[in-house]
C-alpha cells in the first residue's frame, strides 16, 4: 500500500473550503434574484471564473476540478439556505 500524501489532501480540503466560502454570498444573492435573470446568471458564472483563475494561479492540475465543482455547488446551496433561514 502506498504512502498517503497528507499535503495533497490538505490542499484539496483548503481549496474546496475556500471555493465554498467564495460562493456563499453568490448563493445568497442568487436566491433573491429571479430565475433566468442576468443577476442569477452572474451569480453562477462569476464564481466559476474565480475558481478557474485560482486553479491557474496556484498551478493546480486537473485532479482538483471535481473538488472545486463540489465546493461551488455546496457554497451556492448553503448560501441559498442562509437566505431561507434568515427570512
Amino acid at each position: 500500500m502506498g504512502k498517503l500524501n497528507l499535503n495533497f489532501y490538505t490542499v484539496i480540503s483548503g481549496i474546496t473550503l475556500l471555493i465554498m466560502l467564495v460562493n456563499l454570498p453568490f448563493g445568497y444573492i442568487r436566491s433573491k434574484s429571479a430565475k433566468f435573470s442576468r443577476k442569477n446568471g452572474r451569480c453562477i458564472y462569476i464564481p466559476i471564473l474565480i475558481s478557474i483563475a485560482l486553479r491557474r494561479i496556484l498551478s493546480l492540475n486537473y485532479y482538483v476540478i471535481p473538488f472545486m465543482v463540489a465546493g461551488t455547488i455546496a457554497g451556492q446551496f448553503f448560501g441559498g439556505k442562509i437566505k431561507k433561514i434568515k427570512t
